[in-house]
């Protein structure tokens, strides 16, 4: 439990907006660091001076934008998060369902991110962990040649999130992740047909990253997330001429 002193009462603006910007701003100073319990929803309440309602939305918008994560059970409670993309992912997520971003947006950002990060990892990049982005193509290359080329979104994205592990900068693999997870969302409904030809442009990324030619590298990907997009907007525009108008008709 973090210490007492940490929380006192709020009087000014919306008490969980008040409450959000305190968690955030003893985020900032280390006062609180990841792994740490907040007070429950009444034991807040108290501490800041507001209603449980008021406690209770804060713990909510908390962990929608990712800062705390809720656990069950005995032990359970709200967590300062140690991590991770999910976050920026529903926000990007929301932003494509209210119709603020489109597939277009979503697909060019994931295209320059991932480009960044192969640019960064090139040179940073150790042998391990180019060996890591080889054994992932090697095993879906096994895959289409047995015929069990794999449908699940998430394996289709593994490829991108070790290149962003081999950039070792943690904001960029938060946001491949992030633009990833949704494109993953995207990518179900349309259920694409798998394609052995990936395989051979992700072999061609990585013999080019291993010889540490970030732009060889970068060009060739943007060019294969190019195609990628063209495909995903074909598809999505097949749908739009297949529904039925209101009448009917």
């Amino acid at each position: 439990m973090t210490n007492e002193s940490l929380f006192q009462p709020v009087r000014t603006r919306r008490g969980f907006e008040a409450v959000c910007d305190r968690v955030r701003e003893q985020l900032m100073s280390g006062e609180l660091k990841p792994g740490d319990q907040l007070p429950g929803e009444r034991e807040l309440a108290e501490r800041f001076g507001i209603g449980r309602a008021a406690a209770r939305d804060a713990l909510r918008s908390l962990e929608v934008s990712g800062v705390v994560e809720a656990r069950k059970g005995i032990q359970g409670g709200f967590f300062i998060s140690n991590g991770g993309s999910g976050g920026l992912a529903q926000t990007v997520q929301d932003m494509v369902s209210l119709a603020q971003a489109s597939l277009e947006n979503v697909m060019e950002a994931r295209t320059e991110i991932i480009c960044v990060a192969i640019r960064l990892a090139c040179p940073r990049a150790t042998n391990e962990e180019f060996d890591a982005i080889q054994r992932d193509i090697d095993l879906h290359a096994d895959l289409f040649r047995l015929g069990r080329a794999s449908r699940n979104p998430q394996s289709v994205i593994e490829f991108y999130r070790l290149i962003a592990q081999a950039a070792h900068n943690p904001l960029v693999l938060m946001m491949v992740d992030a633009l990833s997870e949704v494109y993953r969302g995207m990518l179900a409904t349309v259920d694409p047909r798998p394609n052995k030809d990936i395989m051979v442009v992700r072999q061609r990324v990585l013999d080019l990253m291993r010889e540490r030619n970030a732009q060889a590298a970068s060009d060739a990907m943007a060019e294969h997330l190019r195609r990628v997009t063209e495909y995903l907007i074909s598809e999505r525009d097949k749908k739009h001429k297949r529904r039925p108008t209101r009448s009917g008709k």
